[in-house]
């Protein structure tokens, strides 16, 4: 072998394991290099990112539009449920989209979705749209649905109302004009928004205090002082406790109320003056109870007459009485004597009635002021006590008139003597005697002296006061007690009214009965105006109206009373969305 080869053989392998360690290094190197690796991260991030973004991006276009829909469906369905019929609810509807360049949101309506009858009206919409998608198209997702319903109801329930109208003296004159025209049209309002029946509306005139009918007395649970309901004096009295329950129960006793007057006309016997009566026993002011016939409704209202004091919670009690169920028996009773027609044997409804809405709408013009009374510290609500009474109250047995009883050419004639214990005689009332004033003796001799005599008898104090008024009585007898207490002691203020008032305000509205009164020429601030208020309830004070005969709208006079009833009247319809 020559040098040369030699020495290339022995310079190749070392030139080879150069290499070979070379490229071990680098490819180790190579491997050990995270160089790039984050970029590649990145590029993967921001896809999963870009993604999801556009999910949320399009999924809130997707609700902004769904919401969007809805707000046009449900108006479009309440100005449906207003319309007049089924074409006419359709036509408002599809209005209301192609306006707004909805249409093609409106799905076709179905055989159940528009029902508009003359007491309820319900319209249904149903939408769809499809939203287009930005980014969620690169997952093959190219739109997004959106759908909804709608539906509003317009519901006039069956309605109870009870009409309470003030007719004190200061209603006399235009106020009683204007009042009667706007209750008239108040009431076919309100027949004429109910299917036939539906509408049940009772009035209820209170001054003095509030006549219930014959046929309501009896049917009541009424202890009997005197006779005098054959000629309407009808009325009963109410206790502090009664005012704080709507109920008037026909199984709870209640006592007939004293039937006189204050004073007498020109000092006579027997002339009992009207206006100041306890109770008003005449037709006009009788309640009506649950009338569903415009004309009778009419003829009552035509038939109201202005006389006497003010007690606004008796007006209110009654109401409230004649919406609460308790009174259904004597509704029964008023069914069987034709009072009231027989298709209402379910008036006063339940409470729990979920389609009954029960109203009171009190109208006054002034304060409540003073009724007057004898005191009654038993109250008579027991019958076993109450002959007990005598003369210390003026109630009971054993009054100071007498009733002398004889004939007159064959006809029954009823003479009249009232004793005076200060002159110690009796007044002959009706001069059947040679004496206006007989002694003792002499009475007692009239079963001898008095032609065709039959009987004596001494009256009951409630009996004598429908004959005589305590300020007769005062200046026939010299005796100024019975006088001063039924003008005093026994009165009830206008301040304890105010109380029975409030009283019976928060019962009715604790049994959801809407109350809206009317201020009619009330002194703004005054002590009527807030006992108005206050009646419909802290939260409801836009229930409260001021109305004037003169009414312009002015804070300080009101609207006039036909457009406060007016507004009542479209109050008390009952709209709202079911879903």
């Amino acid at each position: 072998m020559s040098n040369e080869t030699k020495f290339n053989s022995l310079t190749q392998k070392p030139t080879n394991r150069v290499l070979q360690k070379y490229m071990t290094r680098h490819l180790n190197r190579f491997c050990r290099d995270e160089d790039g690796a984050v970029v590649a991260f990145m590029l993967v991030m921001f896809v999963v990112f870009l993604m999801m973004g556009g999910i949320g991006i399009d999924t809130m276009r997707h609700e902004m539009e769904r919401t969007r829909i809805a707000a046009i469906a449900d108006a479009a369905s309440l100005a449906g449920a207003t319309a007049p019929n089924n074409a006419a609810a359709e036509t408002v509807v599809r209005d209301y989209f192609e306006k707004i360049g909805m249409a093609d949101a409106l799905e076709d309506f179905g055989p159940d979705d528009i029902d508009i009858t003359l007491n309820t009206s319900k319209v249904t919409v149903n939408t769809s749209i499809e939203v287009d998608t930005y980014l969620m198209q690169l997952m093959g997702v190219d739109t997004l649905s959106a759908s909804g319903t709608a539906t509003a109801e317009k519901r006039i329930p069956k309605l109870e109302i009870a009409l309470v109208l003030d007719v004190s003296g200061s209603m006399a004159g235009d106020k009683l004009t204007d009042l009667k025209k706007a209750a008239k049209k108040f009431v076919t309002t309100m027949l004429e928004s109910a299917d036939p029946g539906d509408a049940v509306i009772s009035i209820v005139p209170f001054s003095f205090g509030v006549t219930p009918t014959i046929n309501m007395f009896e049917a009541l649970n009424v202890i009997e002082r005197h006779s005098y309901k054959s000629i309407g004096a009808t009325c009963i009295v109410f206790q502090d406790d009664d005012f704080e329950d709507t109920a008037i129960d026909p199984l709870q006793p209640y006592v007939q109320q004293i039937y006189t007057s204050r004073y007498d006309v020109s000092g006579g016997f027997n002339t009992l003056n009207d206006s100041w009566r306890s109770c008003y026993n005449d037709a006009a002011h009788e309640i009506l109870p649950y009338s569903i016939n415009e004309t009778a409704l009419h003829n009552k209202i035509d038939a109201l007459q202005a006389d006497g004091n003010t007690s606004g919670n008796e007006g209110i009690k009654w109401a409230a009485g004649l919406l609460d169920p308790a009174f259904r028996p004597v509704t029964t009773q008023l069914i069987a004597d034709g009072d009231v027609a027989n298709t209402l044997t379910n008036v006063p409804a339940s409470y729990s009635e979920p389609e009954t809405q029960k109203v009171i709408v009190m109208m006054g013009d002034g304060a409540n002021t003073s009724s007057y009374f004898f005191d009654d510290p038993n109250d008579l609500l027991d019958p076993s006590t109450a002959d007990s009474h005598t003369q210390a109250d003026y109630r009971g047995p054993n009054s100071d008139l007498y009733e002398v009883k004889y004939q007159n050419n064959g006809n029954p004639v009823s003479a009249y003597f009232i004793y005076s214990s200060v002159y110690n005689d009796y007044t002959d009332i009706d001069d059947v005697h040679s004496s206006q004033y007989l002694t003792q003796a002499e009475f007692d001799d009239l079963e001898n002296t008095l032609t065709n005599y039959q009987e004596t008898i001494r009256l009951d104090w409630e009996e004598a006061w429908g004959l005589m008024s305590p300020d007769y009585h005062k200046s026939a007898t010299g005796v100024n007690s019975a006088y001063n207490d039924y003008a005093d002691s026994g009165r009830v203020t206008g301040s304890m009214k105010n109380t029975r008032m409030d009283a019976s305000c928060t019962a009715a509205l604790g049994q959801n009965v809407v109350i809206y009164t009317i201020g009619f020429d009330v002194p703004q601030g005054g002590t009527a105006e807030q006992e108005l208020e206050d009646c419909v309830g802290a939260d409801n004070k836009d229930r409260y109206y001021r109305a004037s005969v003169f009414g312009n709208g002015d804070p300080n006079s009101g609207l006039s009373i036909a457009s406060v009833f007016g507004s009542i009247a479209s109050s008390i319809q009952n709209l709202r969305l079911t879903q």
